[in-house]
Formats: structure tokens, C-alpha cells, sequence
């Protein structure tokens, strides 16, 4: 994805997400500045970011990408254990030969319903959290891919985004021969998929939703993608120094060049045409909101929300028990500390009463999403913010 980006946008725009201290904080101001960047980070950059956003994700076959975190955490990621890199207490089993496949895989150690962990930003996924991931696919990301065909998913990138190139040159290929991690076992593959049916949902949604899109396409699709696939294994063809090189010491200069030559022998007239196609064809993202709820009190809960993407509207919010709305209400109290905090109105403030018999367990959500506000639950009576 990185060297994408670096084909459209130029060396070093893209920036890698670093979460501790000063490393976010840099990172912050050039994503702000270049509003292009990426990591394995769940869904809600834009609440860290007080800005809406674009999103795109890309799925794997849970099994494989399951397989593969066991591979590279067994050659020590491509030798960047040795310079540093941080492992996990399971990847550091795995590189001592401590933990075997079949013992990863069935206890799915890389992970359990990663996807829609991620998708969802719910640490401990469950149905409702795959409807979120779900909704949130639907209504914030701008393309989502499938591992398998990163050619489909850059040329749908494109044309969502306005890039040009939808194409990339390999890195950080997990070097050493799969044959060296042992057998799986069918008892282990079968305990994997049990565990791991939210993230098995997800991904054949994503599948249905990609297959549609590109049915609407049709032919002008078609046509384009396979010149992206001509172009692309031409690509492949290059001497390539990063296979099996860690994406964060960036790309030389040289080898971008070479690669914009490869692709400026073709006409990308085809490309072109689906791009204004599929351009003429662009949907409206949901707006982005974040909030935080400060306390429950004397029978009525309070905090504070805005809506990122239209910030001088109120918005609106419902209190809920699972999916049953029990209260109601709407921003525009004056809270000026949200603004000092460089949200981008002060009139966020709630207060929503709630009925005499309302349960403990309640939740508060903005109306009509499946978004949640901050610490929004589980909340019980009499509970509060320090």
C-alpha cells in the first residue's frame, strides 16, 4: 500500500501510525498535513484526528492471514526482530520454536475475530459488533479490498480517491520456505474457523460487496483491470530490492523511477475511461461524529458529542438497551472545554433525562448509526467520569 501511494503521491507522503508518545504526536501533524497514512489501527482515526476521514481496509482469508502472522513472527519479520522490532509474548514463543502451527492456529493467538475487532474498534468482538463493522464498511470506507486481488482493490482506490496509478511493487514478503513451519491440522483448522466466524462473516460480506460493485462496472471495469493486470506483472518483473525489506525506511528514489517507467510504455486510456466512469458514480459518506459520555447522575446522563463532518450542526442521540431506544435528545449545551480540546464547536453539550424505570446496562449512541460515543457503556445509575 505504501509504495501505491508513493507511485501517486510522491516519496514520503504516506504516513505509518505510531501510537507512543512523541511518535504519534509527529505523526498527527504530517497526516494532518499530508492526509494520507495507515497502519494496523482500528476504525476511528478521525476522533484522534478531530477530522473526518476517508477510510480503506484491506481483508484477507482469515485462515491464511492467520498462517502467514505464524511465518513471520517464526522468521523473526524479516530480520526486523534483530534491529529492534517489538513481538508479542506468543510471537516470541513462536520464535523461540516454542509454539507450534497447529498450537497458534487453534488458539488463534495472531488474533480472534481480528477484522471485525478492528472494524467495529470493540477489543472484545461479538454480534453487535459485526453489525457495526458491517455498517461502518458500508457508510465510511471509501474501497475495501481483498488481499488476493490488490489490483482490483488499488484500481477501486483510484477511483475513489481521485489517484491515478493503481499499482505497487511487493515488500516485506515473509522470506524462508512455508514448508519449515510443520503440518496443520484439520482438528486445529476446523477450531479456527468455529472461533473465528464473525471475521469469516465479514469477509465473505466484503467479498458480495465487491463482486457488486464490479458487476455495476461492467466492461469498462473489465477493460481496465486487465491493462492494470498487464502492467502489473511487467512490474513484477523488475529487480525488486524490497521483497523482503520492511516498509519503514521508505523506498529509493531510483526504484520509483523505475517503476514510473514500466508504466509510461502503456496507453491507460482504459484505465482512464473507468476512472471518469466510476467517478460519475461517486456516493456520499455518513457524517463522522465523537463524544463522551461524563456521568450519570440523578437520573440523567450527560456528556458531550459533535459531528465532525458538519460540526455547526447539534446531534442528535438516543439512549439504548441493546437495540431498544429507552431516551432521547440532542447537543447544544455550551461546553468550552471541547473546544479548547480543538473540537471544532463548543455548543456540544447533552443532558438526556431517562425514564423512572430505565435497567442499568444502557448505552448511548448517536440516532440512526450504530456509532457509539465515547465511554458510552455499559452505563449503570449513578456512575461518573473521574
Amino acid at each position: 500500500m505504501i509504495s501505491f501511494f508513493d507511485l501517486n503521491k510522491g516519496k514520503d507522503q504516506f504516513t505509518v501510525f505510531e501510537w507512543t508518545g512523541d511518535g504519534w504526536d509527529r505523526c498527527r501533524a504530517k497526516l494532518l498535513q499530508t492526509r494520507i497514512g495507515g497502519g494496523h489501527q482500528p476504525y476511528g482515526i478521525h476522533r484522534s484526528l478531530k477530522t473526518p476521514l476517508a477510510y480503506c481496509t484491506i481483508l484477507r482469508d482469515p485462515l491464511a492471514r492467520q498462517i502467514s502472522h505464524y511465518r513471520y513472527a517464526l522468521n523473526g519479520k524479516n530480520g526486523d526482530v534483530a534491529r529492534g522490532a517489538s513481538v508479542s509474548a506468543t510471537e516470541a514463543l513462536v520464535l523461540r520454536g516454542a509454539l507450534s502451527l497447529d498450537e497458534w492456529v487453534s488458539e488463534s493467538l495472531g488474533g480472534r475475530n481480528v477484522f471485525v475487532q478492528m472494524l467495529s474498534n470493540h477489543p472484545t468482538p461479538d454480534e453487535l459488533s459485526l453489525g457495526i463493522a458491517r455498517a461502518n464498511l458500508q457508510h465510511h470506507f471509501s474501497a475495501v479490498g481483498i488481499c488476493e486481488n490488490m489490483s482490483e482493490f488499488l484500481l477501486r482506490l483510484c477511483a475513489k480517491t481521485g489517484m491515478k496509478l493503481p499499482f505497487y511493487f511487493e515488500t516485506n514478503i515473509t522470506s524462508g520456505s512455508a514448508k519449515n513451519i510443520g503440518q496443520l491440522s484439520e482438528s486445529a483448522k476446523q477450531k479456527f474457523v468455529q472461533d473465528n466466524s464473525l471475521d469469516y462473516e465479514i469477509f465473505e460480506y466484503a467479498k458480495r460487496e465487491i463482486q457488486s460493485d464490479a458487476h455495476k462496472s461492467g466492461s469498462v471495469f473489465a477493460n481496465a483491470l486487465d491493462l492494470v493486470h498487464v502492467i502489473q506483472a511487467e512490474i513484477n518483473r523488475l529487480e525488486n530490492p524490497y521483497l523482503h525489506s520492511s516498509v519503514v525506511f521508505g523506498f529509493d528514489e531510483a526504484f520509483l523511477v523505475k517503476v514510473h517507467g514500466v508504466i509510461d510504455r502503456f496507453d491507460l486510456a482504459p484505465i482512464n475511461e473507468y476512472l471518469r466512469f466510476a467517478q460519475g458514480e461517486a456516493r456520499t459518506f455518513a457524517d463522522m461524529y465523537d463524544g463522551f459520555v461524563d456521568s450519570v447522575r440523578d437520573g440523567v446522563v450527560s456528556g458531550w458529542a459533535v459531528n465532525l463532518s458538519r460540526p455547526e450542526q447539534s446531534v442528535r442521540l438516543e439512549v439504548r438497551v441493546g437495540s431498544e431506544v429507552i431516551a432521547s435528545g440532542s447537543t447544544g449545551a455550551h461546553r468550552p472545554d471541547v473546544a479548547s480540546a480543538g473540537y471544532p464547536s463548543a455548543y456540544t453539550g447533552f443532558s438526556i433525562a431517562l425514564p423512572p424505570d430505565a435497567p442499568d446496562g444502557f448505552h448511548v449512541a448517536v440516532a440512526g448509526s450504530a456509532e457509539r460515543l465515547h465511554n458510552a457503556g455499559v452505563w449503570r445509575r449513578g456512575w461518573h467520569c473521574v
